[in-house]
């Protein structure tokens, strides 16, 4: 990776595939080529990549097997296209395309420094560690490319220098990792969390050293030149193609368009890889999260720093101690809710005067530590935070305003304030997709009801956009099934869980396991798992009872395993071959009415005269639907079949768009069709 990083390249190819122009390598200068590159004289790309993809060309230089797919093609002239025009493209590429390649040959080619977000860590890695290697070497040349995170991902060297002087652990748990994290932190070249290997993700500590923006003392810091965090941004800054997730680019352009600073290196087009999570992850960083857990943090440090000085206790203690007091009389107002609860209208009455005693005690404080501020970077941090903090507790002090809306959640310990737009295309459509940047929106499911209305309308695509969508080079016909029991009961019936496992139980006598089973509710999801553990000798894989990332691990090496999941499950997930042969949906992914975000939705768009289901509910399950279908067939040799446990997808009246927005496989109600489609080629 670093030595991508030292590297700033621009190519171009001849007829024959060979490289011509020049590269700029910014430890040894310019190195020449022997040709002129045609670009000097304002080619386009689109014969470019006709050389690139073609019959002979570099990729099939670089990639044994390798064969021109047209689909691939016309999705990487596209992309060229509109980073040559700027403005919007929406692009659907099915599984099998090579959308990743598609995308990053025209903005290498094209020279423009580009941000690719993407939704997982799992495309991350694929795109660092396979598809820029491949690029790389069909072009002769390293493409500039790293991968930038959330600061919170990296080690901060002087924060880690004061814990080690003083550690103190929450938990006994993580004094038992200690010796291994100290180790890790005083040998490790990148920082990175990911790295760190043989301790848990929880590991409490790391809150105490990571680099924050809360905490970090910039240009005053001591260890500012071998900053890990600073590092990895000065590698951004250097290379064309900076990869990140979803978070951290809305994180940036939250924080230009209230402060005008930046998180991301400044870019010329953007591309965001698994874009049907723009919606949701935008909608976090363009609203407001107060949580006990962030106040918690405050004094910790505050008492972290006033610890070795018996005057900064002496000067603030009693400031603290009242902030503390305040703060646990304010979260013991809020009830204990397992799910996410609406706040609407008014504050309760008991909640103003604590917020205002908590403010008022903040407000305190604040004042003395600003005569302070000056004295060390560590206080002019505190007396920020603590600012802030003030400002955004007011935020719930009064009602909701028009197109916000507010919930309350608890997770373990934590009581957490949420206030957000309810409808964030407005603010997509002015700060990301009103002007002449480049931006390409692509993932196998964009379209619902067959058209991209649904997404653009979500996102605020408002003026013109350029479309495009290729098909998976699949034969669905041939490699895949479709089945939709008869007779089972609704799904909200209180025995649909038991014809449910009794279903799958079947399902699974056909397929000799080897199937994912997908739920909407833990509640069905253990109700089957209860059942099937009496009647199936397959093993069975449970979400909760492992880690994530292990379940799916021996998913893949116990090939007649069966694994049984939720949401987590749903996306990401890409298991090829024999250990995946049936994809069993309980029912159609209705996101839950009661969910704050759907419930104000649906109220703002029956106000405008909309139908909710029809514009909203129904497309976004459509899409959720789509996710759940695609971790089927991932290579072109892979069968298997689709099995739908809820009636509604061929007997409601909303059937058809469901059917229309999924992959064209063959329909059957009969279970013997199920067994006649193993028995083609029986499972080994």
């Amino acid at each position: 990776m670093a030595a991508r990083n030292r590297m700033d390249v621009k190519v171009c190819l001849d007829a024959h595939g060979r490289i011509l122009g020049e590269r700029r390598d910014a430890n040894k200068g310019r190195v020449p080529r022997s040709r002129a590159c045609p670009w000097t004289k304002r080619r386009g790309v689109a014969m470019d990549l006709e050389r690139f993809f073609g019959e002979g060309g570099a990729l099939s230089g670089a990639l044994n097997g390798y064969a021109p797919r047209p689909a691939q093609i016309q999705f990487a002239r596209a992309v060229a296209e509109t980073l040559g025009r700027g403005g919007v493209l929406l692009a659907e590429a099915g599984t099998g395309t090579g959308k990743t390649l598609a995308y990053l040959v025209p903005t290498v080619l094209a020279g423009k420094k580009t941000v690719v977000s993407t939704a997982t860590k799992t495309l991350q890695a694929q795109i660092l560690d396979k598809d820029v290697p491949l690029l790389s070497r069909a072009l002769g040349s390293p493409v500039s490319a790293t991968l930038l995170k959330g600061r919170e991902n990296y080690l901060c060297l002087r924060r880690f220098e004061q814990f080690r002087s003083q550690p103190l652990f929450r938990f006994t748990a993580d004094a038992a990792h200690y010796a291994v994290f100290a180790a890790w932190a005083g040998a490790t070249p990148t920082g990175d969390r990911a790295e760190l290997l043989g301790v848990p993700e929880g590991f409490a500590p790391w809150r105490d050293v990571c680099s924050t923006a809360e905490t970090c003392w910039g240009g005053r810091c001591p260890r500012e030149e071998m900053c890990h965090y600073l590092r990895h941004r000065r590698a951004a800054q250097k290379a064309q193609v900076v990869v990140v997730n979803h978070h951290l680019f809305f994180a940036d352009l939250a924080v230009r368009a209230s402060s005008g600073a930046e998180v991301l290196p400044r870019y010329a087009a953007v591309v965001f890889d698994e874009a049907h999570h723009v919606e949701s992850v935008a909608t976090q960083y363009f609203g407001t999260r107060v949580s006990s857990h962030r106040i918690t943090d405050l004094l910790q440090d505050a008492d972290r720093l006033a610890a070795p000085s018996r005057d900064l206790a002496n000067r603030w203690g009693n400031r603290v101690a009242a902030v503390a007091q305040r703060s646990e009389a304010l979260w013991k107002v809020f009830p204990r809710v397992g799910t996410p609860t609406r706040l609407k209208g008014s504050p309760p009455g008991d909640l103003v005067p604590r917020l205002g005693e908590l403010r008022e005690a903040l407000d305190r404080w604040g004042d003395c530590l600003a005569p302070h501020e000056a004295e060390s970077q560590d206080v002019e941090n505190l007396a920020r935070r603590v600012r802030e903090l003030g400002r955004d507790l007011a935020v719930f002090s009064t009602a909701p305003e028009p197109g916000e809306v507010r919930w309350l959640e608890t997770r373990g310990r934590g009581v957490f304030l949420h206030a957000a737009p309810v409808e964030v295309g407005p603010t997509l459509e002015q700060g990301l997709f009103g002007g002449h940047l480049p931006v390409i929106l692509t993932s196998a499911t964009l379209r619902v009801g067959g058209t991209f209305d649904y997404v653009a309308g979500r996102l605020g695509i408002r003026g013109p956009r350029r479309e495009i969508a290729v098909d998976s080079p699949f034969d669905y016909g041939q490699q895949g099934l479709l089945y939709v029991p008869r007779g089972l009961p609704e799904p909200n019936d209180s025995g649909f869980a038991a014809a449910a496992a009794g279903e799958i139980r079947s399902i699974l006598e056909a397929s000799r396991g080897r199937a994912f089973c997908l739920f909407t509710s833990h509640r069905v999801l253990q109700a089957v798992a209860a059942v099937l553990r009496t009647c199936v000798t397959y093993r069975l894989l449970i979400q909760g009872e492992g880690p994530r990332e292990s379940l799916l691990r021996q998913f893949q090496e116990d090939i007649h395993s069966v694994l049984l999941g939720a949401q987590a499950f749903w996306e990401g997930v890409d298991v090829p071959g024999q250990a995946l042969s049936a994809v069993v949906i309980d029912r159609i992914p209705f996101a839950s009415p009661a969910d704050p975000l759907v419930e104000a939705r649906v109220e703002t768009l029956r106000s405008r005269g909309e139908q909710p289901f029809r514009s909203y509910q129904l497309p976004a399950a459509a899409m959720a639907l789509r996710q759940g279908v695609g971790r089927l067939l991932r290579r072109i040799e892979d069968r298997g079949i689709v099995v739908i446990l809820d009636r509604r997808y061929l007997e409601s009246s909303y059937g058809g768009y469901l059917q229309d927005s999924l992959p064209p496989l063959p329909v059957t109600r009969d279970l013997g069709a199920v067994y006649d489609f193993f028995s083609k080629k029986a499972p080994t």
